[in-house]
């Protein structure tokens, strides 16, 4: 061997030996990447299996999705509330295969694999693959992300949409720094236009990628490339909404309602009036506290699912949040795109939602990202001299984090097992309170021994609907005490007969507290006009429910 090569191989020799563990690691991972993409899909549709939920849920929206699309379908009705892009889709599979609930669960499993697959081609070779793939497998056994693999919450649909847009906005905008004129481009900005506007018609909050697209452009100093997706955007927006009004004969956005609601101190209490600027930063701080110290560690398994926000959990959250924007804005375009999605949607959400929601759902859409975000920030602070120990904590942390999430996913597909064996036999009711059991035994029974064209009232319409395969009508709210004001609105919609439940208000235990919204409706009724209310039937001997008809 030439002395040459020996010094050559020796240089190399030194070079290999010289690089941290992130620099190997990433080697690796961006060699096989693929393989661990094909690992992650087969445990994604593993566990998606072990966990599938063949009912609807207790809290309703995910039945009011398929409501909303077999009214569209049936009545040609506009899905003008929680965005109406999910049941305009869910009314295809509908008019091809019916009411198919499994079906239509199945399209939710479908969305997260193609998120997955669009998540990787996303960010693949552009951000450390060593974090990309931890990422995928975290997800992949992820039990609350396989959760929504087999409901049909918009959660599935929008992560798939979102996963699909940074893959377009990446390749076509991001990669090319260029600041695209309009007449070499036009056709990339009518696409990114549409891939905006899809997602917030998915959801209300995703109109808030047009806020994040924009503040790129400006921060990134591409000003034609911001007025022209702005005026795509606008162009396409305001097209839609023509069209809408003119066949459906619907002037106001689909977000008019919500905000109305969101805008209220108390959303069930009209009375307590609109927030004001202080109420909205309490909110944020509160919804901070609850969103990040308690589901984003829930989420990882580092949490319990009951538990009390912790600040000092938000204020690490926040941290890592600074470090990760710090450096993605100096070293990685990509990573700053993602961190300022992350800041503007998530932000909104804080400032926007009412803290008594507190669900869980509404940052998961964004957990992949916000996990990729965070790391990436510790990833670039450990490669600092200063910072090279953590080279070592990192992996050591990844390590915890995937036994702690494994944990939680083998707990509730142990959980699931019964309930999947039974459900697979056609057991439809198992695993459900008698409180639940009764009030769909009910509907079941109303809807078979009541006219069609005669309207019943009940508190969960669209579970009603789900289960006895007929429209009801719903008593979600009492904005008065007067009885004849209540009859009157129940006598203008044709309601003759209305169900009460003895729903929990607590579903994971019996209490005395129930969902009393209907028996407040007919108590207030009843005490002036006790003639009014005809008991009908009755059904369960525990967590009764009740079929009432209305005298006029």
């Amino acid at each position: 061997m030439s002395k040459h090569k020996q010094k050559l191989k020796a240089k190399q020799s030194v070079e290999s030996k010289s690089k941290g563990f992130f620099e190997k690691a990433d080697k690796f991972f961006d060699k096989h990447g693929n393989i661990f993409f094909w690992i992650s899909l087969f445990f994604t549709l593993l566990f998606s299996f072990l966990l599938f939920n063949f009912r609807v849920s207790e809290a309703g929206d995910d039945s009011a999705y398929i409501l909303r699309a077999y009214d569209l379908l049936k009545e040609f009705k506009f899905p003008s509330f929680q965005g109406p892009l999910y049941p305009m889709v869910l009314s295809v599979f509908i008019w091809i295969f019916g009411l198919n609930i499994t079906l239509l669960k199945s399209l939710s499993l479908i969305s997260i694999i193609f998120q997955l697959y669009f998540f990787y081609k996303a960010f693949k070779g552009r951000v450390s693959g060593f974090l990309l793939i931890y990422v995928m497998i975290i997800i992949s056994f992820n039990a609350y992300v396989l959760y929504y693999s087999s409901q049909t919450y918009s959660e599935a649909f929008y992560l798939f949409l979102q996963a699909f847009f940074f893959f377009y906005f990446f390749k076509e905008f991001v990669s090319k720094e260029k600041d695209f004129g309009i007449k070499e481009a036009w056709g990339r900005y009518l696409i990114l236009a549409m891939f905006l506007l899809f997602l917030g018609l998915t959801r209300s909050i995703g109109y808030g990628a047009f806020i994040a697209v924009i503040l790129f452009f400006l921060v990134t100093l591409r000003w034609k490339s911001a007025l022209f997706t702005t005026g795509a955007f606008a162009l396409e927006f305001g097209l839609f909404s023509t069209i809408k009004n003119i066949i459906f004969q619907i002037k106001a956005p689909q977000f008019s309602s919500q905000l109305d609601t969101l805008m209220r101190v108390d959303p069930f209490n009209v009375s307590k009036g609109k927030e004001d600027f202080g109420g909205f930063i309490e909110r944020f701080l509160e919804n901070s506290n609850l969103y990040f110290s308690k589901h984003i560690y829930k989420f990882l398994g580092f949490r319990p699912e009951i538990l009390e926000p912790k600040t000092i959990l938000t204020l690490i959250i926040y941290v890592l949040f600074i470090i990760a924007i710090y450096y993605a804005f100096k070293k990685n375009k990509f990573l700053l795109f993602t961190g300022i999605y992350l800041v503007v949607l998530i932000g909104i959400t804080f400032i926007i939602v009412q803290t008594l929601w507190d669900q869980d759902r509404l940052i998961l859409v964004y957990l992949p990202l916000i996990l990729l975000f965070l790391f990436s920030g510790l990833y670039y602070l450990g490669k600092q001299k200063s910072y090279k120990i953590i080279q070592f904590l990192l992996p050591v942390l990844f390590i915890i984090m995937f036994f702690t999430n494994l944990n939680v996913l083998t707990k509730k597909v142990q959980a699931n097992d019964e309930y999947l064996m039974q459900s697979l036999a056609g057991n439809e009711f198992y695993g459900m309170t008698p409180d639940w059991i009764n009030y769909i035994k009910m509907s079941q029974w109303a809807a078979k021994n009541i006219s069609e064209d005669i309207l019943i009232a009940c508190r969960k319409p669209s579970i009603s609907f789900i289960y006895a395969k007929r429209k009801f009508y719903g008593i979600y709210r009492i904005e008065t005490e007067d009885p004849d004001e209540l009859l009157n609105a129940l006598k203008e919609k044709n309601v003759k007969y209305v169900i009460m439940g003895s729903l929990r208000k607590y579903p994971k235990q019996k209490t005395e507290y129930t969902i009393n919204t209907v028996q407040r409706y007919l108590y207030y009724i009843q005490k002036k006009y006790p003639q009014k209310i005809k008991h009908i039937q009755t059904i369960g001997a525990d967590e009764k429910a009740y079929l009432f008809e209305i005298i006029y």
